[in-house]
Parts: structure tokens; C-alpha cells; sequence
């Protein structure tokens, strides 16, 4: 990465850095975006975000961390950009405000409420108590893998294992699991919606969601729509109709998505990284430090929403000023050869991996403790179901774009004859 000409800190956008420039498109397909932000220097430059504004990009490890961490910075810029920001990407006005009531947009004392509110319905004995429930999933989708000549692991296993288990976690009922599938990938096109797709996403989300919400005040079961909506009952801070809405949706959305990248990129880098992949499936133990490495080295969660400076505040020797937007870049931070030795070797051996995969903060991510699980249990029980798998395909053919999910994901379940 090459840093910009020196500017005045915070006197406004000047020449911006291509590389930076997310509101181009081919930034999107470019395959060399990520390495231009995972290598070399690490200043904090000037860039463009999706919608075409100014933002301040950070990429070194200790600067991402002062981002996440700085009381001062909010997830909602100044005004009403932000409303405004959402409706020029197409997001239709009569959903822009529950769009926006979430955790993702929430600063201060409304962002603690709600937070603490969930933080009790998604405790980490629940999530770990998850785990068998997990293994079966996987267990009954290896089943069906055994009878495919290639199956593609993200159609066959990734994606429905993401998509089940944050289903069955909510209390989705299985006749909407493959519909909130299709809508969950369509609102994972946020930064650059197809207004003909994405409302009717997002509003048929919203209405199954609503009418779950009502089924479950209804009649409560052991999910945990019943356990918000509880919360939701009884609490004094308790959650609006729209909050619980817009988290149950919010909850969907990113268990799913995240999961499936860490499961499809794990299993794409370990069967390229073949002296690792052996030292897994000789030793499982190694299981819960081999997905940490991979949530380092592949960066399911490329990069965070974007920050706002709400009164001056230093950022790497940058003056960012009020109003200014930041945007940090996780997987350039999970890189940095400041912190991490060797930051481009793929070591699941490594004890020292204070990666930032998840965050930090106020906005450290709920689901992580539950993403961890699946990752571990989707990568151990893939890999002792079918020891020999290997890609059916070249690399270079499913190789993703850097801001892209990947797509397919074919393989051979044993070696050909």
C-alpha cells in the first residue's frame, strides 16, 4: 500500500487514493484491491466510501483499535446523511427507520440498552450449549455430501449450515429457512442494493419477522425470538416493536453471512495450506486455535461500518475532524507485522493472536462465541468425514475478489481413480 501526498489533517478530501475508492465498482472485482490493503505501510489515507463520500482509512492494528475503542467516534454520521445515505443506494423510505434501529446504527445509551438487553438472551452458556445441536447439522449434511461425484461446499454445507443453525437458534420455522436464505443474501448487497430485489427483501423479512415475534408472545417455545420477546415484555428499558424487528433480522443476516465465508474461506485456505490441514486432522485439539488463526488470516468480516468523529480526535498522527468518517479495515489490521509475527504465514499453531475478526469495543460482535463454534465443529467434522477431500477445480477459478463472498466451491470428496 502506498501512502498518499502528505495533507493538512481534516482540511477536507484532495486527490483520493483509487485504491481506497469504494464507490467504484471495480474495486469490488479487483483481485489486487486486498493486497494493496494488506501490505506494507500502514498510514491512515484518505479513500472514498460505497456512496461516494470522504472517509479517513486505517488499516494498522494499533490505530484500529483506537477506532474501536474511542467513545468519541459514533456509528451514525451527523444529520440526517445517514437517512439520506441509505435512500440514495435505494432502500425505500417506508422502511429506511427500522433499517436503521439497529444495534449496527446505535450509539450511547440506546446502543447499551438494547446491547444489555441481548447480552441476556445471548449468554455464552447458550451459545455453547448450541454445540450439539451444531455437530448434528453438520453430521446430516455430510450425510447428503457422501452421495455427490463434487459437491460445491458452500451450496452443500456452508450455506445451509450458517443458515439452519442461526434458524434454529431464533426459532425460524423451517418452511422459511430457504426463503430467509435468498433474502439474506440479497441484504448482503447493502453497500450497493438492487432497489427491485433488496425492498422486497427486506420487507418480506420484516413481515415473517413480525409475524414470529406475534406467534412466539403467543405461544413462547425454547428459541430465542421467545427469549427477546420476553425481554421485551418485562424489562422497563424494555425494546420497541421495531428494535426487536430489526435485531431478530440483523441476527439473521450476520450469523449467516459471516459464517459461511469463515467455513467456505477456511476450507478453500487449509486445503492450499496442505502442511496445516495435516496438522489439524492429526490433532482436532488444535481445532479452536486453528479457526482463530483462519478468522485472522481470511478476514470472513473484511471491514467494519463506518465511524464519525464527534469532536476532534487523533488517529495515527491524523487530526480527524467533526463529522469526518473513518473507516477501518479489519483484515489489514490482522495483518500488520507490528503485531503479528509472520502475518501473512497461516500458522494454526499461533499462541500470540490478538486478531480483530470480531471487532472491539461497544460493538464487539454478539454472535462471535457462536460463529467460533460452528466454524470449529463445520471444519473438524468435514475434514474427518473426508480426510482426502481436495478442490475439483484449479484455485485460480474460485479465487475471490477481495470485497467478494465466495461463490462456489467445488470438490472431490476422495482421490480420483
Amino acid at each position: 500500500m502506498t501512502e498518499t501526498p502528505a495533507k493538512e489533517p481534516g482540511t477536507g478530501s484532495g486527490d483520493l487514493a483509487s485504491e481506497f475508492d469504494l464507490s467504484d465498482p471495480k474495486f469490488i472485482t479487483d483481485p489486487e484491491a486486498g493486497k494493496r490493503w494488506l501490505g506494507g505501510p500502514r498510514p491512515v489515507c484518505r479513500g472514498k466510501f460505497a456512496d461516494g463520500s470522504d472517509v479517513w482509512v486505517v488499516t494498522g492494528h494499533h490505530d484500529v483499535r483506537t477506532v474501536l475503542g474511542e467513545p468519541t467516534l459514533r456509528s451514525r454520521p451527523p444529520g440526517d446523511s445517514h437517512r439520506q445515505s441509505m435512500l440514495s443506494r435505494g432502500i425505500p423510505e417506508d422502511i429506511v427507520d427500522m433499517f436503521d434501529s439497529t444495534l449496527l446504527t446505535m450509539d450511547g445509551a440506546d446502543h447499551m440498552r438494547v446491547r444489555r438487553l441481548v447480552t441476556r438472551a445471548l449468554s455464552a452458556r447458550r451459545m455453547l450449549a448450541l454445540t450439539p445441536a451444531v455437530e448434528r447439522v453438520a453430521e446430516r449434511l455430510l450425510d447428503g455430501l457422501a452421495d455427490k461425484a463434487e459437491p460445491d461446499l458452500i451450496a452443500d454445507y456452508a450455506h445451509p449450515l450458517a443458515i439452519i443453525v442461526i434458524c434454529e437458534l431464533l426459532g425460524v420455522d423451517e418452511e422459511y429457512r430457504e426463503q430467509w436464505r435468498e433474502w439474506s443474501e440479497t441484504l448482503a448487497q447493502a453497500l450497493r442494493p438492487n432497489p427491485e430485489q433488496f425492498a422486497p427483501a427486506v420487507r418480506g423479512m420484516a413481515r415473517v419477522t413480525r409475524e414470529l415475534i406475534a406467534a412466539r408472545r403467543a405461544e413462547p417455545r425454547d428459541d430465542l425470538i421467545s427469549e427477546l420477546v420476553q425481554v421485551h415484555e418485562e424489562d422497563s428499558d424494555r425494546l420497541s416493536d421495531d428494535e426487536l424487528t430489526a435485531l431478530a433480522m440483523v441476527l439473521v443476516q450476520a450469523g449467516h453471512e459471516t459464517v459461511r465465508n469463515l467455513v467456505a474461506l477456511g476450507v478453500f485456505t487449509l486445503l492450499r495450506h496442505p502442511d496445516q490441514l495435516e496438522l489439524l486432522k492429526n490433532d482436532p485439539s488444535l481445532g479452536s486455535r486453528a479457526v482463530a488463526e483462519l478468522v485472522r488470516h481470511t478476514a470472513p468480516v473484511k471491514h467494519t461500518f463506518r465511524r464519525f468523529a464527534t469532536e476532534p480526535v487523533d488517529i495515527g498522527g491524523v487530526k480527524v475532524q467533526p463529522g469526518e468518517a473513518i473507516q477501518v479495515v479489519l483484515a489489514a489490521a490482522n495483518r500488520d507485522p507490528e503485531v503479528f509475527e509472520e502475518p501473512g504465514r497461516l500458522d494454526i499453531t499461533r499462541e500470540h493472536n490478538p486478531h480483530l475478526g470480531f471487532g472491539r469495543g461497544a460493538h464487539y460482535c454478539l454472535g462471535a462465541s457462536l460463529a467460533l463454534i460452528e466454524g470449529e465443529v463445520a471444519l473438524t467434522a468435514l475434514f474427518g468425514r473426508f480426510p482426502d477431500l481436495a478442490l475439483a477445480v484449479d484455485p485460480s477459478e474460485i479465487d475471490p475478489p477481495y470485497l467478494m463472498s465466495m461463490q462456489r466451491l467445488p470438490v472431490r470428496l476422495s482421490p480420483e481413480v
